[in-house]
């Protein structure tokens, strides 16, 4: 239980700094055509993320090799399928002229993707000690 809550904490500094940085690209002037992107992938991410977590670690707990495996690749094809999803439909709908737009989309992925595979090991460790 105690990852879990290390786990909150350090999402909620992650998410903080995040509405920091999505502020400030909003602003910077080639992003600013850009701007309901920026905002859209956070609040996509910053729903998306705990859930995934949420998920990965019920297989993670789990003695099941086989759900392990599963919850792990398949939180994280899930969540690279769903963005693929997102960014193909904004631009489809938006058709933005410069691939600036990527740039937002790189560090909320990355940021929140880095979050959920530190917090999976700790879990998997933790898991690991406990069936030992």
């Amino acid at each position: 239980m105690n990852t879990l809550k290390s786990y909150w904490r350090k999402y909620f500094v992650v998410t903080l700094m995040l509405i920091v940085f999505s502020i400030a690209v909003s602003r910077l002037e080639n992003m600013q055509p850009f701007e309901n992107f920026t905002y859209s992938i956070f609040i996509f991410y910053a729903v998306l993320s705990p859930i995934m977590f949420w998920w990965a670690s019920k297989g993670i707990i789990s003695n099941n090799n086989y759900k392990f495996v599963t919850a792990i690749t398949g939180s994280m094809t899930i969540k690279l399928l769903l963005s693929l999803v997102f960014i193909v439909t904004y631009a489809f709908l938006f058709k933005p002229g410069k691939p600036y737009f990527i740039i937002s989309f790189f560090v909320e992925y990355s940021c929140y993707t880095i979050l959920e595979v530190v917090e999976m090991m700790k879990l998997t460790k933790i898991s690991n000690r406990k069936t030992e």
